[in-house]
C-alpha cells in the first residue's frame, strides 16, 4: 500500500549533527542505524543541474539499506519540502543482479551511485534522520507517511519542530547545489550499457557482502 511521504531536508554542520545525535538519544526513540548505498536513476542522460529535469515526477532507485536490497519508486515533483508517492519492492540480496537487468531491460540503465550512514530517530512523532553521505557532508531528513487527507497536517507539523529546533531546510537553490554537486562526480556515475553490476558491485562489496 502506498502513501505519501512528506519530507524535509536540509544540510547541518558537523557540530549541528552531534548537537541533534545527543537530543534526539536523550529526548526521542532511537530506531536504527542504516548503511545505505543508493543508484539514483536518470532517464536518458544525467542532468548538469535539476533544472534540467524539473518536471520529472518519476525519482526510480535501486538501493541496498543494511544489506537489504529494494526497488523505490517515487512518485511526484522532487523539492526540498516535497509530498510523493512511495512504493518499494524488496528482494533477496542473492537477485539484486537480476532486478538491475530488469530495470535496463525497461530503459533505466544511467544515474549517480552515492553511499551513506544514516542514523533515524523518532522525535515528537516525527522519524528524524541524521545523514553523513561519503566524501560530502552531513545532511538531516524529517518525515512523516501520511494519507493523501493528512498530508498539509503533517507539513505543519514539521514545519513547527523545525523552527523549535532551528533547522532550516533546502530553499530551491541550496537542494539543486548539493545534488549538482554530487551528481557531477564522474567517479560515481554509472553506465549499466558499458559496465556490469558486478564491476560495482566489486567497488562497493561491504554493503554486499555479509560478514
Amino acid at each position: 500500500m502506498s502513501q505519501t511521504e512528506v519530507e524535509y531536508i536540509g544540510e547541518i554542520s558537523k557540530e549541528k549533527f552531534d548537537i541533534l545525535k545527543e537530543l534526539f538519544k536523550s529526548k526521542g526513540k532511537f530506531k536504527k542505524q542504516k548503511q545505505r548505498l543508493s543508484f539514483m536513476y536518470f532517464r536518458e542522460f544525467i542532468p548538469k543541474g535539476l533544472s534540467e529535469i524539473k518536471n520529472e515526477t518519476v525519482d526510480l532507485r535501486f538501493r541496498v539499506t543494511n544489506k537489504q536490497p529494494e526497488i523505490i519508486l517515487k512518485y511526484g515533483l522532487f523539492d526540498a519540502s516535497h509530498a510523493r508517492k512511495e512504493i518499494s519492492i524488496e528482494f533477496e540480496l542473492e537477485e539484486s543482479e537480476k532486478y538491475i537487468d530488469f530495470l535496463s531491460c525497461l530503459g533505466w540503465k544511467i544515474g549517480v551511485i552515492y553511499a551513506a550512514e544514516t542514523l533515524v530517530y523518532e522525535y515528537n512523532e516525527i522519524e528524524f534522520s541524521l545523514v553523513e553521505i561519503k566524501d560530502y557532508g552531513y545532511n538531516f531528513e524529517a518525515e512523516i507517511l501520511a494519507d493523501e487527507d493528512k498530508v498539509k497536517e503533517a507539513k505543519n507539523k514539521i514545519e513547527k519542530q523545525l523552527n523549535k529546533l532551528e533547522l532550516k531546510p533546502f530553499d530551491e537553490k541550496g537542494l539543486n547545489i548539493q545534488c549538482n554537486t554530487i551528481n557531477n562526480k564522474k567517479d560515481l556515475q554509472f553506465d549499466f550499457s558499458k559496465q556490469s553490476f558486478s564491476e560495482i558491485k566489486g567497488r562497493f562489496k561491504e554493503f554486499f557482502i555479509f560478514g
